[in-house]
C-alpha cells in the first residue's frame, strides 16, 4: 500500500481534476454535462427505492394519494440527488486546488463525504432505506476482505450463513412481535386481531390462509424479480424488444423469487401450526411463537445466498434490538443514551460515511466491490463515475 501511494503521488505531479474527472472537457463544459447527467443519474437511480414501498401498497393503487405520494417523492429525490452527485464533483476540484495535489488516501472519501452531506434533503424514508443498503455493502466488504480463519470459514460454508441467516431472522421476527411494529421484512408477525392479521387455530383455516399469504407473497416476489431485470434493461427494451425478452427470460432471478415466497410460506405454515398447538398442549408466548417460526422460515435463504441478503437482517437486528431496548420500561437508560437516542442523526451519517468509503473503494480498489455498487454508482452519476475510475487508472499507468 505504501509503495502505491508514493507512485500515485508521483505520477499525479502536474495533473488536474480535469486529468482524472473529465478528461478532454473543459471545466464549463464538464459542469453543463454533469448537470445532464446528474438529472438522469437521479431519475434512474432513485426509481427502485421509490417503487419498492409501492409494490407492497399493491392493494391501495386505486387511492389518489398513493400516486401522489410517489410523484412526490420521485420528484424530491431527482432534486435532492442533483446538489449531492455535483457537490461530490465540486469538492473534488475544490480539494485538488486548495491542496495542490490529490491525497492518495483519501482522494475519493472526502469529496464524496462532502456531497453526502446534502442527503438531509431526501426523503427519511429513502435515507433510511439506502443508508442502511450502503452500509451493508461495506459490511459486505469487510467480510470479504477479512482474513480471520473463523470468517473465512463462514463464507466457504452455505450450510454455517444459512444456520446464521436462521437465528437473525428468528430474532428480527420475535422484535417484531414484540415491538408490534409494521415495518418492512418478508413475513409479518401476529397482532391479535386489530389489522386483520390473525391467528388460525384449526388445520383448515390454517391451509386457507397460509395458501392465500403463499399467493400473494408469489405475486411481490415475481413483481421484485421482473423489475429487478428490467429496470437496468430500460435502454435494452427500446433497441431492441426482442433481445430484451431473451434477457429477461435467461437472467430471470428465480432464486430470489424462491426465497421470497418459501420465507413466507414456512413462516405462516410455522406460525399457524404452533397457534393450533398452543391452544392443545404446547404453550409458547406470542414472542416464542413468531421467534420459532421465524428461524424454521429461514431455511429459505438457501434458496439465494447472496451477501446482500445476509447483511441485511445484521442490521436489522441491530435496529430492532435498540427499539426493544429503547421501549423496556425495566431497563436503565443513562441520559447520553437518551440523548444519543433523539438527537443523532443515525441514517444520515450511515449514508454520508458509506457513501465515501464506497465511492473511495469503486475507483481505487474495484475488485474489492460488489456488481450492486457498480450498478448503483453508474445508474446514479450516469457513468461518471466509470470515468473517474478510468481516468485513476490512466494515471497510474502513465497513460
Amino acid at each position: 500500500m505504501g509503495q502505491l501511494s508514493k507512485h500515485f503521488r508521483q505520477a499525479t505531479i502536474g495533473k488536474s481534476c480535469r486529468d482524472l474527472l473529465h478528461p478532454g472537457q473543459p471545466c464549463s463544459a464538464a459542469w453543463r454535462t454533469f448537470v445532464v447527467q446528474g438529472v438522469l443519474g437521479a431519475f434512474r437511480h432513485y426509481l427502485p427505492a421509490v417503487v419498492t414501498p409501492l409494490l407492497f401498497r399493491v392493494r391501495h393503487w386505486h387511492e389518489p394519494e398513493v400516486w401522489s405520494t410517489f410523484v412526490r417523492q420521485y420528484c424530491r429525490c431527482v432534486l435532492a440527488g442533483l446538489p449531492m452527485t455535483g457537490g461530490s464533483f465540486l469538492a473534488f476540484c475544490l480539494f485538488h486546488k486548495a491542496l495542490g495535489r490529490f491525497p492518495p488516501a483519501w482522494f475519493v472519501l472526502v469529496p464524496s463525504l462532502a456531497g453526502g452531506l446534502t442527503v438531509r434533503f431526501l426523503p427519511r424514508t429513502i435515507v433510511r432505506a439506502q443508508g442502511i443498503g450502503l452500509f451493508n455493502m461495506y459490511i459486505e466488504f469487510l467480510i470479504r476482505r477479512s482474513r480471520m480463519p473463523t470468517v473465512a470459514w463462514m463464507r466457504s460454508s452455505k450450510v454455517v450463513a444459512t444456520g446464521c441467516f436462521m437465528a437473525m431472522s428468528g430474532g428480527i421476527m420475535a422484535a417484531h412481535q414484540y415491538l408490534r411494529l409494521d415495518r418492512f421484512w418478508f413475513a409479518r408477525a401476529y397482532r391479535g386481531g386489530a389489522d386483520g392479521h390473525k391467528e388460525h387455530t384449526t388445520p383448515a383455516a390454517c391451509r386457507q390462509h397460509v395458501l392465500a399469504e403463499v399467493r400473494k407473497s408469489f405475486y411481490v416476489g415475481l413483481t421484485v424479480s421482473v423489475l429487478k431485470n428490467v429496470l437496468p434493461r430500460l435502454t435494452l427494451l427500446l433497441r431492441s424488444p426482442l433481445l430484451f425478452c431473451r434477457a429477461l427470460v435467461a437472467r430471470f432471478d428465480y432464486g430470489l423469487l424462491s426465497f421470497i415466497t418459501l420465507y413466507k410460506a414456512l413462516y405462516e405454515a410455522g406460525s399457524c401450526w404452533l397457534a393450533y398447538q398452543h391452544h392443545r398442549e404446547l404453550r409458547l408466548s406470542a414472542i416464542g411463537r413468531s421467534a420459532v417460526a421465524g428461524i424454521v422460515a429461514g431455511v429459505a435463504y438457501g434458496c439465494f445466498p447472496n451477501y446482500l441478503l445476509f447483511t441485511f437482517p445484521l442490521t436489522e437486528l441491530v435496529e430492532l434490538g435498540w427499539l426493544v431496548y429503547m421501549g423496556c420500561g425495566s431497563l436503565p437508560k443513562p441520559s447520553v443514551v437518551r440523548w444519543f437516542d433523539r438527537c443523532v442523526p443515525v441514517a444520515e451519517l450511515l449514508y454520508t460515511a458509506s457513501l465515501g468509503l464506497l465511492c473511495q473503494l469503486r475507483v481505487v480498489h474495484p475488485y474489492h466491490v460488489n456488481r450492486y455498487w457498480y450498478k448503483l454508482m453508474a445508474n446514479g452519476t450516469w457513468g461518471r463515475s466509470d470515468v473517474l475510475a478510468q481516468g485513476y487508472a490512466n494515471v497510474l499507468l502513465g497513460c
